[in-house]
């Protein structure tokens, strides 16, 4: 098998494991009433799937959902994406910068918008800033730049 292939399978199953993950955690959530975690999940890795973050290999981590460059991390090496969604009480995502967490970029209860933003986030990161490539952090993005 060519590695663009295997590689491509390699992200496929591993979504494949996200959406189960998910639904069953979803299910835990609606069976619990002692859980803060709202059964949520579920949609927004459907929503993350069928976007451009589907290229990308799905892991949750704290009840958020978080992105690397590869299957596997490897120590010392920081191959997950800087930004990530997590869910919050009340049936909320919360889209953030993954190296500054309390930093919120979007609140929101629709998955795709969530997803969405997570998206804009990354394609502003890569855009110069200036005369630098750009502070490799990820900024709030304004009401008219959502």
């Amino acid at each position: 098998m060519e590695p663009e292939h295997e590689a491509r399978d390699l992200v496929e199953a591993a979504w494949d494991r996200g959406a189960r993950s998910a639904a069953d955690w979803d299910d835990r959530s609606r069976a619990s009433s002692t859980t803060w975690v709202p059964p949520i999940m579920g949609a927004l890795v459907d929503a993350a799937r069928k976007s451009a973050l589907g290229r990308f290999y799905p892991f949750t981590s704290h009840a958020s959902l978080c992105f690397r460059t590869c299957p596997r991390h490897r120590q010392g090496e920081d191959d997950a994406l800087p930004v990530m969604i997590a869910l919050r009480p009340g049936g909320r995502y919360v889209v953030a910068d993954k190296h500054a967490p309390t930093e919120t970029l979007l609140e929101t209860t629709s998955a795709e918008e969530a997803v969405a933003t997570a998206i804009r986030a990354l394609q502003e990161l890569r855009q110069p800033e200036g005369p630098d490539q750009g502070s490799g952090r990820l900024r709030v993005l304004n009401d008219d730049q959502r």
